[in-house]
């Protein structure tokens, strides 16, 4: 006789405001009804067996038991009498024991292939005594839960601490191991195992007694980092001491600062890291080594993921509205079909899903879309969960609420109006909306991305190009990602011997190292330990010898610097990184202890005296570089000893530099900054050795490629050290005006990169952006203020700057003045915003002052620019008016500007050639091409001739020399400004004119070109075009002028410069 159940809790115990709860009886619809042969009655069911009777009292203080009636009809529900208590957690332990067996995958009550080897792998892990935690990876939709579960029935753990990233996961993760899952329902586990007691830790702790309570009642906690946090320091202790282990799901955010300490405080004590996606945008590691994945791509064969339809959306009018129609065309199809599906907005912010809700709920009121996002009030979230859960609502709009941990199997529609920047979020997601299994009917998932190009910038480049096979490339990303991640993890399991408190994924030494050139082909890092003895922490010296590398920490106890103390000393702890670099023959040693000599260190691990890379062949660190800049210089006097170290910065380097040439003074180090293949570094060394980066290394593998990169240069022989000294750009703080014209000015650079500015500059109610505003250079003289205009499209406003002890100070020329307005609406004059982000001003020479008032200029004057180099056009024959620039929206066909867009699509091949040509512009002329991996763009600054003839006139050359200069900038991030700052611009363009500013391609074009920039190596041709200069006429003063921007141009873009004038 088969008849039904619904749950049977234990009564509720709250332990503060932390609830405690177990399930007794699980809902069941095939309750067996048994008779023994003593006449006793009892049930059973997939989730256990109780007692049962007819119609006798039950006093509410006996065990549990079904009350059965006296006529049995063997159908309706049991109802139960007897005790609500819950079962002592020992009582669970022992229940569990021989519940679970380990059947192999493909036969029936078995776990999924990717559990059961998960399964297999954490027993035997834990069994091997190792003691860093465990990473398992399981794809979203693999059973990562259910298999929580299993190792909780198979390895019996006394008490378990469970975290997880919120706290609907929380409720979640705690709901799943009060019921154990499906793990009983499909004969997985026995019936004998009983349902764990589970409490939830939802507020703070009272106290170390209450935090103790809680754990003791339990058999598993489940909770978040926050709440765990939220507690005092003795209170988290005693909560912390009761458990045996630890369990981290959606373990991607263990590298965060409070994930890690709760790790921490469980070192020694057996602790599993569950996620789906081991790898993080910052680079850093999980703390931990990988004891199991299983790929995607297994996932995918295994139909553990639906079929997905990618669509990326390009509509670049308006994507939100086209991204979601299209979403909402593919719902309306599913559900026509019979499949219950379900739409899942996403956004970034709240704000955002404020807009996206209006949206949906204007194109597709009948489906009644919610919103959810973690501010919004818990009734309303609630709301809108169930009635998504109810079908009653099939659009929810949401700002990263259902991505971790979320199960809704009808989530099957996903429209990605703002992408997430980070790979993990978005592959979590995209597998929920691709699970199979269903109560309801489901089909096909389908994803919908907005083409924003922005996301190019991220890992996500290779998920949101368009028009790929969307299974392959979910699968390609994930295991490209994952592999890095396995690189650096396998690089950091390979090391044996790390002390329990310092796993390794946890080191970030900074670019850091002294380098020894060694004629050794082995080393022994062990040997460390006759240098440091008893003071190398729990003795263990941590070796890879795959990578050849070894690492140690230093204790040291010394006495207090501020006092005879004799109960206390002052613990000190110092890393130690060694790589020995087999290729170059060279050993770097990483102290974090700069003061500490290595030379004892190096002959004991490589068994012989190596040669210390020291002296001056340190500055070889500097080579390949353009545009150095010295930041810091140290110089040693060996004769005066009252005055024998001197420190030197800002523009007093240049006294260190040119002392350092006299025979009794050397520079004992050097920091610069630079440019390295177009981007910006810093780099430092000193003659003791030691060399260095401002920055710090997220892992030890990528300390060693940087060491690699320095140690090539130091073996470099044909370095000349003396001649990198003499390249230096010296900074010099200008008080009064250098003896040469200004050229350009240039805005504040952080204005163009990361978000563009949101700051207005206007005069008399007409406002534009700064960076659409433009310095125009009023006098080219080489004495008296500076004088420029700010030029709008609609105005212009005089400004001057005066030199004085203070550094160059900004004011208006007349009586009015420009204002800035803010993001928040908060106006300031720009003359007072000027003198707080001054702008770069570039003057003749290759100079350069920079917004700190220092003037970079170098040190030996440039030549002429070669006179043979000069390219003549014959534009009177192609009927140009040489006193005509611009050839404005009418596309005046007599203009420079229009003949040289004509000139260059005949002569070159263009992706996109685009008239920049107004206040604010990058060039008259952008061209834009893709070749293989090279991003090659062409910048063309014309200028018009003051005159019908040509000749040898500087002042043609001032103005258009300054804007190659200016442009130069536009190289710097990838050249990702400057696409950025061209799609606004041709928007811009069409929206005032009604035309187009592409004179090949189109706005398409530009976004695909957008689209693979970030995987492109940028290549920059400058053009500078004046008819108006003859070459033949051309006075030294004039190429001198061209030369210095060729010089400047160069060095910063290491592209072509050319120069277009007449015979």
């Amino acid at each position: 006789m088969a008849r039904s159940t619904t749950n049977v809790w234990a009564r509720e115990r709250r332990i503060g405001q932390n609830p405690v709860r177990q399930l007794l009886v699980r809902e069941c619809n095939s309750v067996e009804v048994d008779q023994g042969n003593d006449g006793s009655w009892s049930i059973r069911s997939p989730y256990g067996a109780w007692p049962a009777r007819r119609g006798s009292a039950i006093g509410p203080d006996g065990p549990l038991t079904a009350n059965l009636p006296m006529l049995d009809s063997g159908r309706g529900p049991i109802h139960w009498r007897g005790s609500r208590e819950p079962l002592p957690p020992e009582q669970v332990l022992a229940s569990f024991d021989a519940a679970i067996g380990f059947t192999p995958h493909d036969r029936p009550r078995s776990l999924r292939r990717p559990q059961i080897a998960a399964l297999h792998s954490i027993v035997g892990y834990q069994s091997s005594g190792l003691p860093e935690p465990g990473i398992v990876v399981m794809p979203t939709g693999t059973g990562k839960t259910e298999t929580m579960l299993a190792w909780l029935i198979a390895q019996r753990p006394t008490k378990v601490l469970v975290i997880v990233p919120s706290t609907a996961l929380r409720d979640q993760i705690a709901s799943k191991f009060e019921t154990l899952g499906i793990l009983q329902q499909e004969a997985i586990v026995s019936p004998q195992a009983l349902r764990p007691v589970v409490g939830r830790l939802e507020k703070r702790v009272a106290d170390v007694d209450d935090a103790r309570a809680l754990v003791a009642a339990c058999n598993v906690v489940v909770a978040t980092p926050q709440a765990i946090h939220a507690n005092d320091g003795p209170v988290r202790d005693a909560f912390y001491e009761g458990f045996t282990h630890l369990l981290v799901d959606e373990a991607h955010h263990a590298p965060a600062t409070t994930w890690t300490e709760i790790i921490r405080e469980f070192a020694g004590r057996p602790t599993l890291l569950f996620t789906a996606t081991p790898y993080r945008r910052d680079g850093r590691t999980l703390p931990g080594r990988v004891i199991f994945r299983f790929p995607l791509r297994e996932a995918q064969r295994e139909n553990y993921f639906s079929r997905i339809d990618f669509t990326a959306v390009l509509d670049l009018d308006d994507d939100d509205e086209s991204l979601a129609r299209a979403a909402l065309e593919r719902l309306r199809s599913d559900l026509a079909t019979g499949y219950q599906h379900v739409l899942l907005a996403r956004v970034a912010t709240k704000s955002r899903a404020e807009e996206i809700h209006a949206l949906y709920s204007r194109l597709a009121g009948e489906f009644e879309p919610q919103v959810l996002y973690d501010s919004l009030p818990a009734g309303r979230r609630k709301q809108a969960l169930e009635a998504i859960r109810a079908q009653t609502s099939r659009v929810i709009v949401c700002v990263d609420m259902l991505g971790e941990g979320f199960d809704l199997p009808t989530l099957k529609v996903g429209a990605f109006h703002d992408s997430h920047k980070s790979l993990s979020p978005m592959i979590q997601l995209i597998g929920r909306l691709a699970r199979t299994v269903s109560p309801v009917p489901i089909g096909a998932a389908s994803v919908f991305v907005r083409q924003d190009p922005k996301q190019a910038l991220s890992p996500l480049r290779f998920l949101l190009r368009e028009d790929p096979d969307w299974d392959k490339v979910l699968s390609d990303i994930t295991e490209r990602a994952t592999e890095r991640a396995d690189e650096i993890n396998a690089f950091e399991a390979s090391f044996d011997g790390a002390p329990a408190d310092v796993p390794v994924g946890l080191l970030e030494p900074k670019m850091s190292a002294i380098a020894y050139a060694t004629s050794a082909t082995e080393w022994d890092p062990l040997a460390a330990r006759s240098v440091y003895g008893e003071s190398i922490l729990d003795d263990l010296i941590s070796t890879s010898a795959d990578s050849g590398v070894a690492w140690f920490v230093i204790e040291t106890i010394d006495d207090l610097r501020w006092g005879d103390v004799p109960s206390l000393r002052a613990t000190n702890y110092t890393l130690v990184v060694m790589h020995f670099d087999r290729t170059r023959s060279l050993l770097y040693i990483h102290g974090s202890d700069t003061k500490r000599k290595y030379d004892d260190l190096a002959a004991a691990v490589l068994g012989h005296d190596p040669a210390p890379v020291k002296g001056y062949d340190t500055f070889r660190v500097f080579a390949k570089l353009d545009r150095l800049i010295p930041t810091n210089i140290g110089l040693l006097d060996a004769r005066d000893r009252d005055k024998r170290f001197s420190m030197h910065v800002g523009s007093d380097v240049e006294t260190a530099l040119t002392e350092a040439e006299r025979t009794h003074k050397a520079n004992t180090h050097v920091a610069a900054k630079a440019i390295e293949n177009g981007d910006r570094v810093t780099i430092a060394a000193s003659l003791s050795g030691r060399f260095w980066s401002m920055r710090s290394a997220p892992n030890l593998a990528d300390w060693c490629r940087w060491c690699e990169e320095q140690g090539t240069k130091l073996r470099d022989k044909s370095v000349d050290i003396h001649s990198l000294f003499r390249d230096m750009i010296i900074p010099v703080d200008v008080k009064e005006r250098p003896p040469h014209p200004l050229l350009a000015l240039e805005w504040p650079w952080e204005l163009y990169t990361g978000n563009g500015t949101a700051s207005k500059v206007s005069h008399d109610g007409a406002g534009v952006l700064l960076t659409d505003a433009e310095f125009r250079v009023d006098d080219h003289a080489d004495s008296g203020p500076l004088k420029f205009s700010i030029v709008a499209p609609s105005w212009e406003m005089p400004y001057e700057g005066e030199f004085g002890a203070t550094g160059l100070h900004y004011r208006p020329a007349g009586t009015a003045d420009a204002e800035v307005e803010d993001r928040r609406g908060v106006t300031t004059p720009l003359s007072s915003w000027l003198n707080k982000h001054k702008p770069t001003l570039f003057l003749s020479g290759d100079r350069m002052i920079t917004g700190d008032d220092r003037l970079l200029e170098p040190r030996t004057e440039v030549p002429p620019y070669p006179r043979a180099a000069l390219h003549h056009l014959d534009w009177a024959a192609n009927g140009v008016d040489i006193r005509v620039e611009s050839q404005g929206a009418e596309r005046r066909a007599d203009s420079i500007q229009a003949f040289m867009a004509r000139h260059l699509v005949q002569t070159q091949t263009f992706d996109v050639l685009i008239d920049d040509d107004r206040s604010g512009e990058a060039a008259d002329l952008v061209g834009v091409r893709i070749d293989h991996g090279d991003l090659l763009v062409t910048l063309v600054h014309c200028k018009y001739s003051t005159s019908a003839v040509p000749g040898g006139r500087l002042a043609d050359l001032y103005e258009v020399c300054g804007q190659a200069v200016r442009g130069a900038r536009w190289r710097d991030n990838g050249a990702i400004p400057l696409l950025d700052h061209l799609d606004r611009r041709v928007q811009a363009y069409s929206r005032r004119t009604g035309g187009t500013a592409f004179e090949v391609g189109d706005r398409g074009d530009l976004f695909r070109i957008r689209q693979q920039a970030p995987q492109l190596f940028p290549r920059i041709t400058t053009l500078i075009v004046q008819p108006g200069l003859s070459i033949a006429a051309s006075t030294d003063e004039q190429l001198r002028l061209i030369s210095g921007a060729a010089s400047y141009v160069q060095s910063v873009t290491k592209g072509a410069f050319e120069v277009y004038g007449s015979v």
